[in-house]
């Protein structure tokens, strides 16, 4: 048994707590008396600016902490499968925050063309299209690979009137894998007459 060398606030016990725990803390109590011991000595200003800014609506304490992969790779695989489950909501969710319902909404101020180009859809269409060729068809790389448009996306938004993101999910022709082919980027670059600069 060690010595003690405090006492419990409220029944005035004898404890014993390490030097350094009572450099900590500003009362010490038993088991049965602590939630008395905090009503008794309160909380400071620097716990209550603490409590008021966790009720605070968009606060978030864990800003700036870095995740662990294998957190990451949970979130996401438990993410997937729930999206995988209810694809109903998903749609809905999505419908809820597109186009003039976005909270960032500025007029459709993006062209129809980057519009698309950002869609998920098109990331889908270009990943299948490099998972098909696996090289670039003009030299074989399989390195810095992107994929091309055959018939060039703008001549299919005007070939098809598409003015927007709905019209483009349902045109066929967008996604159609073999109006796709892959190069690498210097190719890429070739192709549409650009010069390609490391």
């Amino acid at each position: 048994m060690r010595t003690p060398n405090c006492k419990c606030l409220v029944c005035d016990k004898p404890m014993y707590r390490r030097p350094h725990e009572l450099l900590k803390v500003r009362h010490v109590a038993c088991v049965d008396h602590r939630a008395l011991a905090q009503k008794i000595s309160g909380i400071t200003e620097k716990q209550r600016a603490g409590l008021s800014l966790g009720s605070t609506k968009g606060t978030n304490h864990r800003t700036g902490y870095v995740h662990r992969s294998e957190s990451k790779i949970k979130a996401s695989m438990s993410h997937k499968a729930w999206c995988a489950a209810n694809p109903d909501k998903v749609r809905a969710r999505g419908e809820k925050n597109r186009g003039n319902k976005h909270y960032n909404w500025k007029g459709g101020v993006s062209r129809i063309n980057m519009a698309i180009r950002r869609m998920t859809e098109n990331r889908k269409w270009m990943d299948a299209v490099k998972l098909r060729d696996r090289a670039c068809l003009v030299c074989g790389s399989s390195d810095h690979l992107e994929s091309h448009h055959i018939t060039p996306l703008s001549a299919l938004i005007e070939r098809h009137g598409i003015t927007n993101i709905s019209q483009a999910r349902e045109c066929e022709s967008l996604w159609d894998l073999d109006n796709g082919t892959t190069l690498c980027v210097i190719h890429h670059y070739k192709e549409h007459r650009r010069r390609y600069a490391n």
